[in-house]
């Protein structure tokens, strides 16, 4: 479990704190598109670190928000080794599901884990770009990216990210991107890295780490990943970010239909399959909280 007053440490200061921390871009070609097979084998084990969490938040998002309950097809844009993809599929009554990713080896790691989940009659893998996806407009009920928009180079491509997963969605589709959030100082960074990476190392995970603490001095802040929202504007556009510590956002675009965003309460899940390893739900539960 996460020291409490660690915790507490970290949101006090960010809460003081102004936005000195500058972006530091990974390298676009690298971070992008992840072949080394050191790498791949470590994403394919996060989903038992507390990557889970970041995972749940995602899903109990959709669930309220999603309009079709039934059947319907979902597309999970840089999808990596498949785990949010496949949770997708667990979770929700889609007929097909597809994850798209740049690398090659990633979704090899991920058909191979299709299987291992039993559930490869309805989902499937393809290597392509999340920005220039070969499909029809429209074809989509659910549009999803998770931890991808911190690597792109500018917001210019953020934003063409978002417009492709708009192109993509059918009129009562849900929209949905997850990133990081770059912290306000260095300080502050160092400390969330090493509180939370210590999980990652604990878990043999050292190239995880490494990518994490690359990944928050990459990340955008809020209002920076806010002002890449397409401007022609076809949905309702909403941006969050928890209140207390805001170390990670969410961009959802949803019908304008009139209906609120959140349409329903609870979880996808019962107790007993839930997606949060065991020893993490108290983290679980606080992440809640703190959002």
């Amino acid at each position: 479990m996460l020291n409490p007053f660690e915790v507490l440490r970290i949101v006090i200061e960010q809460r003081c704190s102004r936005q000195t921390l500058r972006r530091t871009p990974e390298d676009f070609e690298t971070s992008a598109v992840m072949d080394d097979e050191t790498g791949v084998a470590q994403y394919d084990q996060a989903m038992q670190s507390k990557l889970a969490i970041v995972y749940a938040g995602a899903l109990e998002g959709i669930h309220r928000s999603r309009r079709l309950l039934r059947g319907g097809r979902a597309i999970d844009l840089c999808c990596g080794p498949g785990h949010f993809t496949l949770l997708l599929a667990k979770y929700f009554d889609y007929e097909e599901v597809i994850g798209v990713d740049l690398s090659a080896p990633m979704i090899a790691a991920a058909n191979l884990n299709a299987e291992h989940w039993g559930l490869a009659d309805r989902v499937r893998f393809e290597v392509a770009d999340a920005t220039n996806y070969p499909s029809d407009d429209n074809q989509f009920d659910l549009v999803t990216c998770n931890d991808a928009a911190h690597h792109l180079p500018s917001l210019a491509v953020v934003e063409r990210l978002l417009v492709e997963m708009e192109r993509l969605a059918s009129p009562n589709a849900l929209i949905q991107l997850t990133d990081l959030v770059r912290l306000k100082t260095e300080s502050i960074t160092d400390r969330y890295t090493q509180l939370l990476g210590q999980d990652y190392l604990d878990r043999g995970l050292d190239h995880f780490q490494k990518d994490f603490c690359h990944s928050m001095r990459a990340a955008w802040t809020g209002d920076e990943l806010r002002s890449s929202l397409p401007l022609n504007r076809s949905r309702r556009w909403y941006h969050r970010a928890p209140k207390w510590l805001p170390t990670v956002q969410r961009i959802v675009g949803y019908p304008d239909d009139g209906l609120p965003l959140n349409l329903r309460k609870g979880l996808p899940w019962s107790a007993e399959e839930n997606p949060v390893p065991k020893e993490m739900r108290l983290d679980w539960r606080l992440s809640r909280w703190l959002a």
